[in-house]
């Protein structure tokens, strides 16, 4: 008979507040005690806002080692990059780059319709493997449509990469990667199955729930961290309002892992090639 065991939290990092273009965000990570949660280093929380259409947005700026995703709550949102890739998503749909050996890009706000002009969702960092640091850019648009929504009793998944109970999220990763959007009913709880090595750790979009018996009213901007020792993740939501996390997970990082600014590599020559291919204009030209 299978035996499972409840993964344990063990440390919860409240994100702070960081300018990003024309707004401010909730940071997550990198954190000084946690640099990552498998291959994921960086999670910034932006909204909900309500945006200004010609104003709102980041421009153009370089990234190199690294795999940017951004996932709409709400809004509408442009992805533009110096390899010539295009898309616009909605709410509950994904902007997925891989920077690889260097590219430009910029993110901006496109509301068609009110519901659209309050932005909200996340903007998370995969470092890539070792042997994929200097691979070819790439972009993948994912629809809402296509990600897999799971319903269950009391909660929902959707499934943006990795594998929930037989449902596999549309996203081509690079490595093993889980991201999945769990939404729980006020009163309810949700528990999964992690694959065994898995780093995990559950963001708060919105509600507050429990987490362990000690951590019972954690809300937004919280990032609750576990050990990779056992294999279950249990949290019930103790509010009103319905509860949205963020579980985000996967095979340890390659390390070891040196940030500069948009560019996460593993050596100092590394940081300094992205650098002088930015300068150089190597990674190409995105008009402002």
């Amino acid at each position: 008979m299978e035996t499972t065991t409840m993964k344990s939290v063990t440390r919860v990092i409240q994100a702070h507040i960081a300018p990003v273009g024309t707004f401010t965000v909730k940071r997550a990570l990198p954190d000084r005690h946690v640099q990552s949660v498998g291959p994921w280093v960086f999670l910034d929380h932006f909204g909900p806002f309500r945006v200004k259409p010609g104003e709102d947005g980041v421009g153009p700026h370089p990234h190199a080692g690294i795999e940017t995703v951004t996932y709409l709550l709400s809004g509408r949102n442009e992805h533009l990059d110096s390899a010539g890739h295009r898309g616009i998503v909605g709410p509950l749909g994904a902007q997925w780059m891989t920077s690889g050996r260097g590219i430009v890009h910029a993110e901006y706000p496109r509301p068609e319709n009110e519901a659209e002009m309050t932005q909200h969702g996340l903007q998370l960092w995969t470092t890539l493997p070792r042997a994929l640091k200097l691979m070819a850019p790439r972009y993948q648009r994912i629809e809402a449509a296509d990600i897999p929504a799971v319903e269950r009793e009391g909660f929902s998944v959707r499934v943006i990469a990795g594998s929930f109970e037989g449902n596999d999220g549309p996203a081509d990763v690079l490595m093993p990667t889980l991201l999945w959007h769990v939404s729980v009913e006020p009163g309810k709880s949700f528990s999964a199955k992690i694959p065994p090595g898995f780093e995990t750790a559950s963001y708060v979009m919105g509600g507050s729930g429990a987490f362990s018996s000690g951590l019972q009213h954690l809300g937004a901007g919280s990032l609750v961290v576990y050990d990779s020792d056992a294999d279950v993740v249990r949290f019930t939501n103790t509010s009103a309002m319905l509860l949205d996390v963020m579980l985000l997970g996967g095979a340890p990082a390659e390390g070891p892992l040196l940030f500069h600014g948009p560019f996460v590599m593993n050596s100092v020559e590394q940081l300094r090639a992205a650098e002088a291919a930015y300068r150089n204009g190597q990674m190409g030209q995105l008009a402002g």
